[in-house]
C-alpha cells in the first residue's frame, strides 16, 4: 500500500505537481535524517545532508523506475550522501595531519576526553575494516546495520531470497570479525 502511494507521488510529481514531492518530504525526512546520522553519527551536517538528498532525487526523480520502492530508493542516495560526506571528512582529517595541524579540540574539562576518543577511534576502525570488505558483504553490512533494512527489504531490492540475506549477512559478519580480531 505504502509503495503505491508512493509511486502515486511520484507520477505526480513528474506531472508537475510539486506539492507531492513536499508531501514525500515530509513524509521520508525523519527516516532519511536517522539513515544519514547513523552513518555520519550525530552532526550539524546532517541536515544539510538530508537537504542535499531530497535535492538530488528531485532532480533525478525522472530516473526511477520503480523497480525498488520509493524509500529504498531515496535510503540508497541518502546512504551514499553520508558516505561520501564520511569520506570528505576522512581525506579532511588526512590532509590536515599531514599538514601538523591539530584534529580536534580538546573536550571541555566537564566531559572525559578518554571514552570519546577512544570511541571515535573504533568508529573509524569499523569503516576502515568495512572497506576491506568485497563489496558485496559491505554492503549488506551497511544496508542492515546502517540504514536499518530488514532482511525482507533487503532481499527485495536485491532480487534475492530472504536466505540468501541471511547467510550472506552472516558471512560478512564473520569475515568483518575475523578482520577485526586478527593480526
Amino acid at each position: 500500500m505504502v509503495a503505491i502511494e508512493d509511486q502515486g507521488m511520484v507520477r505526480e510529481v513528474l506531472s508537475g505537481k510539486r506539492e507531492a514531492y513536499r508531501r514525500l518530504v515530509e513524509k521520508y525526512q525523519g527516516r532519511v535524517a536517522a539513515a544519514i546520522a547513523r552513518i555520519t553519527g550525530p552532526r550539524p551536517e546532517v541536515e544539510d545532508l538530508v537537504q542535499e538528498t531530497f535535492w538530488q532525487a528531485y532532480r533525478s526523480l525522472g530516473r526511477f523506475r520503480g523497480e525498488a520502492s520509493f524509500s529504498t530508493w531515496l535510503m540508497r542516495i541518502a546512504v551514499n550522501k553520508a558516505i561520501d560526506f564520511q569520506r570528505r571528512c576522512r581525506e579532511e582529517r588526512r590532509r590536515l595531519a599531514a599538514d601538523d595541524v591539530p584534529l580536534a579540540e580538546i573536550p571541555s574539562s566537564e566531559e572525559e576526553p578518554e571514552p570519546l576518543l577512544l570511541a571515535k577511534e573504533q568508529e573509524e576502525r569499523l569503516y576502515r575494516y568495512l572497506d576491506r570488505l568485497p563489496p558485496l558483504y559491505r554492503q549488506v553490512l551497511r544496508r542492515h546495520y546502517l540504514e536499518g533494512l530488514s532482511y525482507r527489504e533487503m532481499a527485495g531490492e536485491a532480487g534475492v531470497p530472504v536466505k540468501t540475506i541471511e547467510s550472506r549477512l552472516y558471512r560478512a559478519r564473520k569475515m568483518l570479525r575475523s578482520i577485526w580480531s586478527g593480526p
